[in-house]
């Protein structure tokens, strides 16, 4: 964990400011799904005695510094005062209030209190001070009938008042954002943030909110003092602190005995210790990556950290552009839009390599939990050529399919593909039981290898949720064909084999091999050995059946497929599926058109069924990949172009 640390304290280092302010700038996106966001202004006119609702500035790249947005108050249950939110619940409530708890100065203080006094309704000791204090929104709306009236409405209907804050609350909200809507023709979901203003000044652009800002980033020792440790970073042994509450993105733990560093005492301080300038460098280096290195794969949130190895230090336009290449390169190959357009022109973004700053990447899969974060799984010390790598692979793996199945095949494996190559179930709209899919993120940007057996079993897993419509899960089998799926999961294993995460098949010599062209090609490019392509024309000659019911049949059904066991063929049902398939040949009068291939399945299947090697799961998966291959064959000649991207 340390060299990740380390990455991050780099880029705070690259970071610093004059301004320390700036470190904690957080981003803000300008639209939300397309939609363009503005700012709301409370302008409390102190001399006027009135407050003005303005909501006509939009939001841009500059907004988050213009106005000092730095997020919310560190911890869960942190007073929350900083004077920009992305929330209105702060600002009519607890804002105020907590800002007069602050010292700001005699001048700034003294107009806190007076906007306290004459904006805000105090309903009394018995409330929780985050709740105490409430906007008054007769001060700039008309309501039907007072903030008085609406509490004790509000405290008639409530069995429980520990509940009254929290309802009252979201009472008031309603009775804002209707306005809003209707007076001001603003949607409350247009705003991204609101600001308080003091006679027309934002309150954030104060020198003394400012400097209570940096103040409150500041680690605290639990005792108030300092320690008498040394930094684990610079060695140095001033401002001494183990306190990480300020920190978002943690990599340690100090809630588990056996991480403690004195046990009977359940001391942790030695473990994590910082001076305040490697803190405050860690910390802008952290806020960066929330705001410049974050992305998504699928279901998860990643942020990318990159570790400068050696070289001339970084100006932050370096690391800007180092940072924007690196998201870059990530995006195109994990959408398959970006590895579509990388077929017709090869994207400078998958270049990252720079001899005089060279980097390693790490990969934080994570997921958000109150105000910290989650981490899913670290993947570590990876060479940014991985993503050229990724692209090579798949080109490879798609020109291999397109080959056997024709220029009408469109495909790509991406990053993403991964997630839906793998049974992931979904509760409550998150992935859980994620640790297969991470696990082969983490092979494939290190090369480790993966257990094929276990792969097919998964990929098994994928193609009964598609067959039998299962629901909760990461796959939708109404957006997937079955048979292209399977083609799909083929060109996956290809790709993993060009990656170096699967071993390649010694494949079987197809010289003597006694089958059409297209299957002959298919099974050495595959790189299928006997009991494989035994499965496969096996598969094949189901799929030939299939296709003949098809077309026989009004409903376009195809009965042969009962015949195949979806929870895995062992060798008894391989033989009883043999004769099957003779038979319905034969009813189906396409023997004389299959003889051959027929011939040449059962010679690989009667010399290897004593020494069938194959599981249940494999035996069924190159089974369905014959079917498969069979079916997609005509479907792509009758559809025209395909575009086989479901869920890349």
């Amino acid at each position: 964990m340390r060299t990740i640390i380390e990455g991050i304290i780099q880029m705070g280092e690259v970071l610093k400011s004059d301004d320390p302010i700036l470190n904690f700038i957080e981003k803000l996106q300008p639209k939300r799904r397309n939609k363009q966001l503005n700012v709301l202004k409370f302008n409390f006119l102190l001399e006027e005695d009135k407050l003005e609702i303005d909501v006509n500035e939009e939001i841009d790249s500059n907004t988050a510094k213009k106005y000092t947005f730095v997020g919310s108050a560190d911890g869960s249950n942190a007073a929350q005062w900083y004077a920009s939110s992305t929330s209105s619940n702060y600002h009519l409530t607890e804002t105020l209030y907590n800002l007069s708890q602050i010292d700001l100065g005699l001048e700034l203080n003294k107009k806190i209190q007076q906007i306290l006094k004459n904006f805000y309704v105090d309903f009394g000791e018995g409330m929780k001070s985050k709740y105490r204090y409430a906007l008054d929104l007769e001060k700039c709306i008309t309501i039907d009938k007072t903030m008085e009236n609406l509490f004790e409405e509000t405290k008639s209907e409530l069995d429980n008042e520990k509940k009254l804050g929290k309802v009252l609350l979201e009472k008031i909200k309603i009775k804002f954002d209707k306005y809003l809507n209707e007076e001001k023709g603003i949607e409350p979901g247009d705003i991204g943030l609101y600001i308080i203003f003091i006679d027309g000044k934002p309150l954030t652009n104060f020198k003394e909110y400012k400097e209570a800002v940096i103040e409150s980033k500041k680690p605290k020792s639990k005792d108030g003092k300092g320690n008498n440790g040394v930094c684990c970073i610079c060695g140095s042994t001033e401002d001494i602190s183990h306190d990480m509450t300020k920190t978002k993105i943690k990599f340690y733990t100090t809630n588990q005995l056996i991480f403690a560093s004195d046990v009977s005492t359940k001391n942790y301080y030695k473990n994590m210790q910082m001076c305040l300038d490697c803190m405050f460098k860690y910390l802008a280096g952290e806020n960066y990556i929330m705001n410049r290195l974050a992305s998504r794969l699928a279901a998860f949130d990643v942020y990318i950290i990159p570790q400068f190895i050696y070289g001339q230090p970084l100006n932050k336009n370096d690391l800007n552009i180092a940072a924007n290449k690196i998201v870059d390169s990530f995006n195109t190959v994990k959408s398959y839009e970006g590895m579509r357009g990388l077929r017709d022109e090869i994207s400078g973004a998958l270049d990252l390599r720079d001899e005089s700053s060279y980097f390693l990447l790490n990969f934080m899969f994570f997921k958000r939990s109150q105000k910290a974060t989650k981490i899913q799984r670290l993947i570590k010390d990876i060479n940014p050529s991985i993503f050229e790598k990724i692209r090579i692979s798949s080109e490879k793996a798609f020109l291999d399919f397109q080959k056997v199945l024709g220029q009408k095949y469109r495909g790509a494996i991406t990053l993403s593909t991964i997630y839906f190559m793998t049974p992931i179930r979904i509760s409550r709209g998150e992935a859980v039981e994620y640790r297969d899919v991470l696990e082969t993120y983490d092979a494939i940007l290190t090369g480790k290898k993966l257990n094929k057996k276990h792969l097919i079993k998964n990929l098994i897993e994928c193609i009964k949720i598609i067959r039998l419509s299962k629901d909760s899960y990461n796959i939708n089998p109404k957006e997937e064909i079955l048979e292209f799926y399977v083609m799909r999961a083929n060109m996956y294993i290809k790709f993993l084999e060009y990656m170096g995460c699967l071993k390649e098949g010694e494949g079987l010599d197809v010289s003597e091999l006694k089958v059409k062209d297209n299957i002959k090609n298919y099974i050495e490019k595959i790189g299928y050995d006997e009991q494989e392509t035994a499965m496969f024309l096996l598969g094949y000659l189901i799929g030939e059946i299939g296709n003949v019911q098809y077309k026989r049949t009004e409903e376009g059904s195809k009965p042969i497929l009962n015949k195949i066991n979806f929870n895995g063929i062992d060798k008894q049902k391989i033989i009883r599926l043999t004769k099957d398939v003779f038979n319905k040949l034969n009813q189906e009068k396409i023997r004389q058109y299959n003889e051959v291939t027929f011939f040449e399945m059962k010679r690989f299947l009667d010399g290897n069924i004593d020494n069938w090697k194959l599981n249940k799961d494999e035996s069924l998966f190159y089974l369905l990949s014959g079917y498969s291959f069979a079916t997609t064959i005509p479907m792509l000649r009758e559809k025209g172009d395909v575009l086989n991207d479901h869920n890349q």
